[in-house]
């Protein structure tokens, strides 16, 4: 597949209201999909590695549950061969403090025969630790 086309089909998960219901709807993943997030598990629960459609959708619950994010906009995209390298400004609050966060996120997915086989995420987990600690 080009990456034109690996493009087109990342981009399209932008064009909704909800980033994460577009990518659970958007027929991209499979039940081999790797999703990895950066962080200390103990306090990032959704830090870690999880494999399949359906533990995704565990992750973006457990992560929806502790985080309400206000700005998810994707900034900058590239594209080079099966990988695809989306730029994010993010922000919000975790719901147990109140407290704020903001990070910019690195999402790197690779694509394989129209179909996402592994999202890897990088972002500022200390802003996200600190927006969760009480004091």
């Amino acid at each position: 597949m080009s990456e034109r086309e690996n493009l087109r089909l990342i981009d399209q998960l932008h064009t909704g209201e909800s980033y994460s219901l577009s990518l659970l709807d958007s027929g991209l993943l499979t039940d081999s999909t790797e999703w990895w997030a950066a962080g200390p598990h103990e306090i990032l629960p959704w830090a870690g590695s999880v494999r399949g459609r359906e533990a995704i959708v565990r992750w973006f619950k457990v992560l929806n549950d502790m985080m309400e994010y206000d700005m998810f906009k994707p900034f900058e995209t590239i594209a080079q061969g099966d990988s695809v390298i989306v730029l994010y400004h993010a922000s919000g609050r975790a719901r147990s403090t109140g407290r704020g966060f903001q990070s910019d996120i690195v999402r790197i997915y690779t694509m394989r025969n129209r179909k996402i086989v592994r999202v890897r995420n990088f972002y500022d987990t200390a802003s996200y630790v600190a927006a969760l600690r009480e004091t």
